[in-house]
């Protein structure tokens, strides 16, 4: 029986693997937590102009109930019908005075919140094009080590070939 010297991972005992550190972003925790903000001014966002939908919903309820009380009101002669539309075109401006500001308001924090998520992609971004930036100069100072320990086995076989 002959007893080979390779291991079981087919490589020779005498040869080991050198082994390339991990690439590690020390701000790693602040990314993932200007992430999570990002995160978070996205949701808010979404909830004010969820908001602000809901309000132009309702405005526009207001504007075919108008429209359906004029049509039905046309050529009414009934002064009690009259008079009650008449009231109730009252409570529709009301309504619609109402509903408007609501929607400046909504609008205003819809924009705030638009600056918010803005502000925080921006910040996020920097993070990442940094932690990209850095995993590059890793790979390619990681390329020039494996480079190196090529380059000093090729001249350690020429080495050994000369004696």
């Amino acid at each position: 029986w002959r007893i080979s010297r390779r291991s079981s991972s087919g490589r020779s005992p005498n040869r080991r693997r050198v082994r390339m550190k991990k690439f590690t972003f020390p701000l790693e925790s602040v990314m993932k937590y200007r992430e999570y903000l990002q995160n978070e001014a996205e949701l808010a966002l979404g909830k004010a102009m969820s908001a602000e939908h809901d309000i132009q919903v309702r405005l526009d309820e207001v504007a075919s109930q108008y429209v359906a009380l004029a049509e039905k009101m046309r050529g009414s002669t009934d002064f009690h019908s009259i008079a009650r539309a008449n009231d109730f075109y009252v409570f529709l401006d009301r309504q619609k005075d109402f509903l408007s500001e609501k929607m400046a308001e909504a609008k205003l924090v819809s924009e705030q919140r638009r600056k918010e998520l803005q502000e925080a992609m921006q910040k996020t971004e920097s993070l990442r094009k940094l932690r990209e930036r850095q995993f590059d100069e890793y790979k390619d100072a990681e390329m020039n080590e494996a480079n190196d320990i090529a380059d000093d086995m090729t001249n350690a076989r020429a080495a050994r070939g000369k004696i």
